[in-house]
């Protein structure tokens, strides 16, 4: 026989109406109440029927979280933490994979926001931002992760790594590195476009000559980068800057297939997540990412908006900043 809310009520000596907030999350009940009925579900193996919810409550109790790059670890970082946080409201997360491409993501977000999920959290790859205005429909929850727009109106966090690429790229050049090359990511996303410029800045108020030749533009993905290491190291160059982690792999796969002893042959500036990740290559430096902190308040906003649709737009900006391993 299927166990009701009747049977889950009586267990747990509360009324169907206590077990219906709690389930649902329409109302607050004190924490004692709330884990006796927890435990009554456990206890009966009670099993809520989600469509009588969802017409109920209007809620799915999910989230989307559109990644441009799940192969990515600082997208498979954020997306861990994210669920983990969301989790504590009983939402589970979609999680979908743009591969840096427009139309997939314009695709995605039409499917999830036709009645599929509650909010969304976007890093997004649209080149513009009154793409997303047009489709996805006014005052649904929404909140950009990572990547933003000048003329952003929606809710956003990312971080800043503008900071840390100028220091690392100048620390190269106190070293005595005169001819720095530069394997840059896609220029229409944001946090791309503001490595790349902290780069250019470094050389300038450096005296350095920014040269073209010295920089070359891969994808933001795996396997784009590795085919312009032997050609910038053909051209002179004792040290590269990398703008982000999936492409700094390539190099680092190349340095060793080729026998580039990376601290000797060429110094590198990449980005990672923690100390560990690079520390048996010796001596490198890189910009360490703050992502369990961004993907813990991304988990944070979308349920706020999600609980209050009217909510003030928020911008909350973090700081990447430069690390040195030595070895």
């Amino acid at each position: 026989m299927k166990v009701t809310i009747n049977d889950v009520a009586r267990h747990a000596g509360v009324s169907t109406a206590t077990v219906s907030h709690v389930i649902n999350h329409t109302r607050f009940v004190s924490e004692a109440t709330r884990q006796r009925v927890l435990d009554s579900i456990n206890a009966l193996e009670y099993t809520p029927n989600e469509m009588a919810r969802i017409l109920k409550t209007g809620k799915k109790n999910m989230i989307g979280f559109i990644v441009p790059d799940i192969s990515n670890e600082y997208f498979a970082a954020l997306i861990e933490e994210v669920e983990r946080v969301i989790a504590h409201e009983s939402y589970k997360l979609i999680v979908t994979n743009t591969h840096e491409n427009e139309q997939n993501e314009i695709d995605t977000i039409r499917a999830l926001t036709s009645g599929m999920v509650d909010g969304l959290l976007i890093a997004s790859t649209v080149k513009k931002f009154c793409t997303l205005q047009e489709i996805i429909p006014k005052d649904f929850p929404v909140v950009l992760v990572d990547r933003t727009f000048p003329d952003c109106t929606f809710h956003s966090l990312t971080i800043s790594n503008h900071r840390a690429v100028y220091q690392g790229v100048r620390e190269m050049i106190r070293r005595g590195h005169k001819n720095i090359g530069y394997i840059a990511g896609l220029q229409h996303i944001s946090t791309a476009y503001e490595r790349f410029l902290a780069y250019k800045a470094a050389l300038t108020d450096c005296g350095l000559p920014i040269r073209d030749e010295l920089i070359c533009f891969g994808d933001s993905l795996h396997n784009s980068a590795d085919a312009y290491v032997g050609t910038l190291i053909s051209r002179g160059c004792t040290a590269i800057a990398i703008s982000n982690n999936a492409m700094a792999e390539d190099v680092i796969y190349y340095c060793h297939k080729h026998g580039i002893v990376i601290g000797q042959d060429v110094d590198l500036l990449t980005s990672n997540l923690d100390d560990r990740r690079y520390y048996y290559l010796g001596k490198m430096g890189y910009v360490r990412q703050p992502a369990l902190e961004l993907a813990q308040a991304a988990g944070q906003q979308i349920m706020d908006c999600i609980s209050n649709p009217s909510l003030p737009i928020k911008e909350r900006i973090f700081q990447a900043y430069y690390v040195e391993i030595e070895n």
